[in-house]
Formats: C-alpha cells, sequence, structure tokens
C-alpha cells in the first residue's frame, strides 16, 4: 500500500521524466537556419517599364524571406560583393593644354570630367551591413560594416515568434534602405500556427526621377522629396497586374513588414476584416476584427482574415497618395 508521502515521492519522479522528455524533445528539434546575404548592385524593376540600379541582397528586392522557429538558431554570412564600377575619367588638364584651348572648350572639358567624377562617386564599392530585428544581440559585433570583398558571420537564437525586418544599417542608413537592401524574417512558434494559405508582403518605397525608363534615386530625393513610387515586394501596382489567388472562406495568414525607410503603412483589404491582427507577429496579444491597421517603418505585423464570396478584392495602404504610388494589388477569390 502506497502512503502519501510514497505518492508524493512519485508524482515527482513521473514530473520529472516528462519535463526531461520535453526537455530533450525541444533540443532535439532546435535546428541552425544559415542564412547567406551577399550584397551586390542589381538592375530591378520598381515600375511596370521601369527600371532601377538597386543595392541588393542577393539580387532582389525586396531580399528572400528568411524563415526559423522559436529555439532555432540563425547563423547569418554577409558577403561584400559590391566592388563597384571602374569608371576611368579625363584628368585635370596641365597649364599647356589650358592654352591650347578656348575658353569654350576648357569648360566643356571640366564638366565632362566633373559629371564623370561624380558619376564613379556613385558608383564606388561600399561597406554594407545587415541587421536583424528578431535578434537580441550586440549590434556593434554582429551588425557592424563589413567592406567591399570581405565577409563576415554572426548568429543569434530565434528567442520570439513574429514577423521582423532585417536592413542593412551602414550609414547614411537611409539611402541604404532606401537604394532596396530590406527583407522579411518570420519566426514560427513552436507550437506551429493553424494551416492557412500564407503570403508575403513588404511594402517599401522609391525616391527620384524617371529618365528613359529608369528611375534616378538619390539620398538628396529621399531626404528632400515624397516618393515617386509605392510599392508590395519591389514593384509598383505588381498585384494589380498579376492578383494573388486564394480561396472562397479560405483562412489566409499574410505576413508584413513596412520597410519604409519613410513612409508608414495604412493596411486595408475592400471588401473585408482582419479577424486577427498581431502587432509583431505577437501570438500572445492579438486584436480581433480589425478594418484597418497602421504599421510604421521598421515594424510589421501579421493579419488573419478570409473573403466571403467570390471575386476580386482590392488591398491597399489606405493612404491614398500611396496607393495611387503603386501600394495597391488585387485578391482574387474563387
Amino acid at each position: 500500500m502506497f502512503t502519501q508521502g510514497m505518492w508524493g515521492k512519485l508524482l515527482a519522479g513521473m514530473l520529472c521524466a516528462v519535463f526531461a522528455v520535453l526537455g530533450i524533445a525541444g533540443t532535439a528539434t532546435a535546428k541552425v537556419v544559415k542564412v547567406d546575404l551577399d550584397a551586390r548592385i542589381t538592375n530591378v524593376e520598381v515600375a511596370p517599364g521601369v527600371k532601377m540600379r538597386a543595392w541588393t541582397f542577393n539580387g532582389s528586392v525586396p531580399a528572400p524571406v528568411v524563415r526559423a522557429t522559436v529555439g532555432d538558431t540563425v547563423e547569418v554570412t554577409l558577403t561584400n560583393s559590391d566592388m563597384g564600377s571602374k569608371i576611368k575619367c579625363p584628368k585635370s588638364l596641365s597649364k599647356k593644354q589650358n592654352k591650347k584651348k578656348s575658353k569654350k572648350q576648357v569648360r566643356k572639358y571640366n564638366k565632362k570630367r566633373k559629371n564623370c567624377r561624380a558619376k564613379k562617386r556613385a558608383h564606388m564599392g561600399m561597406a554594407h551591413s545587415v541587421d536583424f530585428h528578431a535578434a537580441k544581440i550586440a549590434p556593434d559585433k554582429a551588425f557592424r560594416s563589413v567592406l567591399p570583398g570581405e565577409s563576415i558571420t554572426f548568429s543569434f537564437e530565434a528567442k520570439k515568434a513574429g514577423v521582423f525586418m532585417y536592413h542593412c544599417g551602414t550609414g547614411p542608413m537611409l539611402e541604404h534602405i532606401g537604394m532596396g537592401m530590406y527583407g522579411m524574417i518570420v519566426v514560427d512558434p513552436v507550437v506551429p500556427r493553424p494551416a492557412a494559405k500564407e503570403i508575403f508582403i513588404v511594402q517599401s518605397e522609391f525616391y527620384g526621377k524617371v529618365k528613359n525608363g529608369w528611375l534616378k534615386s538619390s539620398y538628396e530625393a529621399m531626404q528632400t522629396e515624397p516618393p515617386k513610387y509605392v510599392t508590395f515586394n519591389g514593384t509598383a501596382m505588381k498585384y494589380a497586374n498579376d492578383p494573388i489567388e486564394v480561396g472562397v472562406g479560405e483562412p489566409v495568414r499574410l505576413y508584413f513588414v513596412d520597410a519604409g525607410p519613410s513612409i508608414f503603412s495604412s493596411f486595408h483589404v475592400v471588401g473585408s476584416w482582419f479577424d486577427e491582427y498581431q502587432h509583431d507577429g505577437n501570438i500572445d496579444e492579438p486584436l480581433h476584427d480589425v478594418s484597418t491597421q497602421v504599421i510604421g517603418p521598421g515594424g510589421g505585423g501579421v493579419f488573419e482574415f478570409t473573403l466571403p464570396e467570390a471575386g476580386r478584392y482590392p488591398f491597399v495602404t489606405h493612404s491614398i497618395l500611396d496607393m495611387d504610388k503603386g501600394a495597391v494589388g488585387f485578391f482574387q477569390a474563387g
């Protein structure tokens, strides 16, 4: 016959065994997620028929989606392949050469040299870095700038479930993000979310003027002018021309990041509302029945919703000026 003390010892032993098994399982399922990022210049389409010489991770804007689970170790290797372009500019005129040319010829030559030197500066290789908002880590070590031709490797534990931005943090950061150096990382909870159709959207904006089918972006434009384009996943009107297909009544989970660098998003789906919104993807504090949600630059969130009947549903930033600049798309339910 078991006494009360014996039952207590038996129960304690059983609990210890259960905790030990859970601990082993947790350790066994955790993995190393290797992320290789290559900083390089790439021509990308930012609007229909308009390209831009972008600064990128892995040649795309936005950069690839990184995915991990709470408890995983994210190992990041950043390689800086931005070696710049070899542009040779005319040398300054000697006194002898100056005397042989007219004043008009000298002015024309010096202007050509000045423009060439400005182009050379714009095409020089530069330092880059990567800052993960999902990481708790000393940024001066892990997120430090890497010179052209060099690389850095660092790792962090994915401790918090959610959706977060990653981006180049090298100064001027406004310019590096504005030129296209950003992406999304999704950290899944240990207990998986319910099954749903998953969609990943990064909102961002581009600055400058268009000439001959090319957006001529500049740091000055980012500082002083409104954006030329506001985009979902790097291209203005991308999903207006190529709608995202979903099923009627199908659970949809939309992971969203506002990469900025400066414009807030006011995300909205016309003809529906969000059954649940999780700020930064925080599963512990969801909001329910949300019609429109503001997300600031550098922030993110997870939207859960369904579309009630067959049809075409616009999704937009409800900042209408920015919607008209390209931040609009469609869900095709059917």
